[in-house]
């Protein structure tokens, strides 16, 4: 509770000082995790957006991917493609095609565990629903995340929070352009499936687009 306070406060304060540049959404997907092997496991995630008090359609994104564990699983390389239908900034429905590597790791110290997420990402956009400087777009995302485990709860609460780089922007070149701060729990309903419910701080330092808060639940299921 006290997580959620400090992150629900902290967009009310920044959203007090630019009142004309906010947004609140709601997040809900459905993820669905495979293991093959030892080794490699697949991935797939279906999620919709909702803006404007979470009233209007933002978008909806596709993704499949796989993954290769090394290393007792502490380590993992991962390939992904995303299909995303949006409607974008000049007030038209785009479909984009996005393509992401995953480099990952994660140590454990009971209750806590610690873990790093690197993304290469580049997304193609349609030139026919909208004007693009820069197309495809390339970004470089780090992810760190802290999470406690309660015992004898299904609880585990986390916090993680998310810095994005453009890679190929002609004017601002190699640049941070937004940071993500998220805190949720995951509760765990039985041995393969989950529900986690955050909150979502997204802050754009670079573009025009508003900074949002988000709230969002997600059912999971590992097999």
């Amino acid at each position: 509770m006290l997580l959620f306070a400090f992150l629900f406060g902290l967009s009310l304060s920044t959203f007090a000082q630019t009142p004309e540049q906010t947004g609140f959404g709601a997040s809900l997907a459905v993820e669905v995790e495979k293991e093959l092997n030892r080794f490699f496991s697949i991935a797939g995630e279906e999620e919709i957006r909702l803006v404007d008090n979470s009233v209007g359609f933002d978008r909806s994104v596709t993704s499949l991917g796989v993954d290769y564990s090394l290393f007792d699983k502490k380590v993992k390389v991962g390939v992904y493609y995303a299909f995303l239908h949006l409607y974008n900034n000049d007030y038209l429905f785009e479909s984009r095609h996005r393509y992401y590597l995953n480099f990952s790791y994660r140590e454990t110290f009971e209750p806590f565990t610690f873990s790093w997420r690197g993304r290469l990402q580049g997304t193609c956009r349609n030139e026919n629903r909208g004007e693009y400087k820069v197309n495809p777009k390339y970004v470089m995302k780090n992810k760190v995340e802290v999470a406690c485990l309660i015992w004898g709860s299904p609880w585990k609460p986390y916090l993680s929070c998310d810095f994005s780089t453009s890679l190929n922007e002609p004017v601002r070149g190699y640049e941070l352009t937004r940071m993500r701060l998220q805190g949720g729990a995951s509760w765990r309903l039985n041995r393969t499936a989950y529900l986690d419910f955050f909150l979502r701080f997204d802050k754009y330092l670079a573009d025009s687009d508003p900074q949002a808060l988000w709230l969002g639940a997600a059912y999971k299921i590992k097999f």
